[in-house]
């Protein structure tokens, strides 16, 4: 084996100084950075289940958003079937499938220690990162606001008072083109500097619609019918009537052309957003120290808004399945390359899947952009006087969003049978915190603090539900949230560490709705449809209590009781009428949802550093789980209602090795060999959760019929939504050095495996993404001075076809819409340091 290894390394170090070559392989490179050690090493000292990405990590992965960095993580979904906006985040199983403007997530997310309440906001770009933290459970203390399933801080480079930058570009599949940039420098020596970082993404859509390909603009071709041939059924559902009828009434049509390509752009889902942000650092003499930072960002989105690939479903009660005749929707619409498995073959008889055909093609009438601006700034000040320090941080969030969705997956206008909302708003946030600690390094130490949020949200949306159904909704939404809470630690000898948090909550939110009914055949005339205020006040504790034994040095072993507090929340897609069959209103508040959590785990470091491992088991009692349940109102619509499902547990595990097998003992060229590892367990599953609805059939827009049919589902024992229960992700990197000594060469293959997950409490497949495997692969070449790397890369190396995230529309629009992912893409980094 040594000899072996002797002929590897002396053909790689061809060319090196045959002495230092024989004791270190690595002669003449100034540094060696391990990938992710940074962010993995500040948690490794802290009692709890948490996972870190430093910016090489973020690197590595590619990612681009908090969206990229949930695949690779177990038990952490991120999903979105928008542009850049509205995520949902789940933890462990827990959190709310909610895509509205109000969302409420039970995972805070954290930029720069400022608490981001809109989900409009919360998908900001990562760059110029210093780490992304996740912290997985119940948060009691500092970051427990809404964290009832756990947190995420992104915390950005701060300024160092020494002059550095760099830049960093990329381009890869698609045209995609990164640019991304950093500078520091001093504005007075010692005291005042100033760093400016920014990103610009650019990249062509991955999805081709046919409605916008020349090859689809002419039908009458011989030898081809649309019973047999995709190309004319195409062509026949891109120029339906629709499409092809004039602008302007009385058809409101598209003005299509056959034999002309329509105004609508061939290549879709395509990425457009750039992001800056300054920071500026104060250092005064004042007392013990005096830091204050002031943080000024903003960016914008300009790409797509989604487009879905769809199947025709049908669905009865809670029983979920493909469509009949090939699979139509209510506009009698299939995806043609679903049904055809080529062209001149006999079609399908039954489509359960997106991916039967080309998941990458699709026939869209409306390729509109989602539009959105993003501005914030904020202080943060840190005063050191003695055993104490004082934090006051004050912040203020915008962001404006306007999206035109073809929520239909099809060619269809608005004006026939298409569903193309129109969503738009517009919120701002004002949150002000104060911390005081003491720390006498006597093993005692505490803080306490309080804080305070405003948020103001307007939207206005607008519904076409059918020709002779519009629907305007308007409202607003005032958020108060006021909370005190604190945090002590006590090391009584030094094996032993009790920590102790809590969170006294109280949260105030209003809704004024206003929506309007307009029929096209009376213009002008706004018929109003529901009238509404709806308040929501409620107090609330979050706390944990946690002991820490350290039996021998590098080895923590703890045990934490945690209480989660999720604050009231509203529905905020609300359309029709007041009173559903049942006489409830779907603007009721539903009440705060509480976990109750017990965690046991262990923390290590062995044999010389050659080996981190981390464990953690952990069960969870929900009580008043917030989940959205499928409802008709009085017209007959079928509408989601917030509600408290009535108890939920979980039981997981997680485990985390970090590996360098070989550092000192075979050879030194395998000393920098590391393994990742990171599995996941995770049974969860609604233990009491009875859906019952009651519903009067009848005309949208008309009173219900006399007749009330209830229907009841139950839900309990099926696996919760979003939470796959075996996840395994990890890398393998090699820091191998360049023949003729000339910088290191970085070999990385990434791997991410999750389970089957589900997207309704229903546990339909068809609903949902089965197993999936994804790898990625990056080779780094780095420079002896680290000051110029250059990466060749690709991500989803296997090019697998998977989906973001599914709309079921099956009750509505007798289909169900699936967001892709991407497919494999490759490129080139080219990144500088100055």
């Amino acid at each position: 084996m040594r000899s072996l290894l002797a002929v590897v390394s002396g053909l790689w170090l061809a060319g090196v100084n045959p002495s230092s070559a024989a004791d270190d392989p690595f002669a003449g490179v100034e540094e060696m950075i391990v990938v992710g050690s940074s962010a993995a090493s500040l948690l490794q000292s802290q009692e709890v289940s948490a996972i870190g990405f430093d910016s090489s990590y973020l690197e590595a992965l590619g990612a681009s958003d908090l969206t990229d960095i949930s695949q690779f993580t177990p038990n952490l979904e991120i999903r979105t079937p928008f542009a850049a906006s509205n995520p949902t985040l789940f933890i462990r199983g827990v959190g709310l499938r909610d895509f509205n403007a109000n969302s409420s997530s039970s995972v805070a997310v954290y930029n720069d220690d400022i608490y981001m309440n809109s989900p409009a906001g919360q998908l900001a770009q990562l760059f110029d990162i210093e780490n992304v933290e996740v912290l997985r459970g119940p948060q009691g203390g500092i970051y427990g606001r809404n964290a009832s399933a756990g947190a995420i801080r992104v915390i950005s480079r701060k300024p160092t008072g020494t002059y550095n930058s760099y830049v960093s570009t990329t381009y890869g599949r698609f045209n995609q083109v990164d640019v991304e940039g950093a500078s520091e420098a001093p504005l007075i020596p010692e005291v005042m500097s100033i760093r400016l970082a920014g990103k610009m993404s650019r990249r062509d859509g991955t999805t081709k619609n046919r409605c916008g390909d020349s090859a689809f603009n002419y039908d009458n071709r011989p030898t081809e019918s649309p019973l047999n041939s995709l190309r004319q059924r195409a062509h026949q559902y891109c120029f339906n009537v629709g499409n092809t009828s004039a602008p302007g009434p009385p058809n409101y049509g598209a003005g299509w052309v056959v034999g002309e390509t329509p105004p609508v752009r061939k290549w879709v889902n395509d990425v457009s957003n750039w992001a800056a942000k300054a920071i500026v650092r104060t250092d005064l003499d004042v007392l013990d120290g005096l830091e204050v930072l002031v943080n000024f960002h903003g960016g914008q989105n300009r790409g797509d808004a989604r487009q879905f690939q769809m199947i025709g479903a049908g669905q009865a009660d809670g029983a979920i399945a493909p469509g009949l005749g090939n699979g139509r929707d209510v506009s009698r619409y299939f995806d043609p390359d679903n049904e055809f498995t080529g062209s001149g073959r006999r079609p399908r008889t039954e489509i359960d899947s997106p991916f039967l055909g080309d998941a990458l093609k699709g026939d869209y009438n409306n390729t509109e952009k989602e539009k959105l601006d993003l501005f914030g700034t904020n202080v943060s000040t840190r005063l050191d006087h003695g055993d104490w320090f004082y934090r006051f941080i004050v912040g203020y969030e915008w962001n404006d969003r306007d999206v035109e969705l073809n929520l239909d997956g099809n060619p269809y206008p608005t004006v026939t049978t298409g569903l193309e909302p129109q969503l738009s708003n517009s919120s701002w946030q004002m949150t002000a915190e104060a911390r005081a600690g003491w720390d006498a390094g006597r093993g005692l130490s505490f803080q306490i603090a309080g804080m305070y949020l405003y948020e103001s949200l307007e939207v206005n949306n607008f519904f076409q539900l059918g020709p002779f159904d519009r629907r305007l909704q308007s409202y607003t939404m005032r958020t108060r949230y006021y909370s005190v809470y604190g945090e002590a630690a006590w090391e009584p000898s030094e094996l032993v560490t009790v920590t102790a948090g809590g969170r006294f909550n109280y949260e105030n939110k209003e809704l004024n709705l206003d929506t309007r009914f307009i029929n096209p055949l009376q213009p002008g005339i706004e018929q109003p449809n529901q009238v509404e205020t709806s308040e929501a006040r409620e107090p609330g504790f979050a706390w944990n209590i946690r002991f820490s034994f350290h039996p021998v040095e590098d080895v923590t072993l703890y045990t934490q009781y945690a209480r989660g507090w999720k604050g009231p929340h509203i529905n905020g897609l609300v359309l029709g009428p007041a009173g559903p069959a049942d006489g409830l209103s779907l603007t009721t508040p539903v009440k705060p949802e509480r976990v109750d959590s017990v965690e046991v785990g262990v923390k290590s470091v062995l044999f010389d550093g050659r080996l981190t491992a981390n464990g953690a088991l952990f069960y969870y009692d929900y009580n008043d789980l917030q989940v959205f349940r499928l409802r008709n109102t009085a017209g007959g619509l079928p509408v989601n209602q917030l509600i408290n499902a009535d108890d939920a547990d979980i039981m997981g595990v997680e485990l985390d090795f970090n590996l360098l097998p070989f550092d000192g003992l075979i050879h030194p060229i395998l000393d920098r060999f590391n393994v990742y590892l990171s599995f996941a367990w995770l049974d969860s599953q609604y233990t009491e959760f009875v859906n019952t609805t009651k519903s009067s059939p009848g005309v949208s827009g008309l009173p219900p019929t006399p007749i009330i049919k209830t229907t009841t589902i139950d839900f309990s024992g099926k696996q919760m939504v979003n939470s796959p229960e075996f996840s395994f992700v990890g890398y393998v990197m090699w820091p191998l050095p360049a023949p003729g000594g000339a910088g290191v060469l970085i070999p990385r293959f990434d791997w991410s495996f999750k389970d089957d997950i589900f997207f309704s409490p229903a546990n339909s497949e068809l609903v949902g993404q089965s197993d999936l495997w994804l790898f990625n692969a990056r080779l780094i070449y780095k420079t002896p001075s680290e000051n110029v790397e250059l990466s060749a890369w690709v991500e989803n190396l296997t090019d697998q076809r998977y989906t973001l995230d599914v709309f079921n529309v099956a009750r509505f629009r007798q289909s169900i819409l699936y967001a892709i992912g991407d497919p494999r893409t490759y490129g080139l980094t080219l990144k500088v340091n100055f």
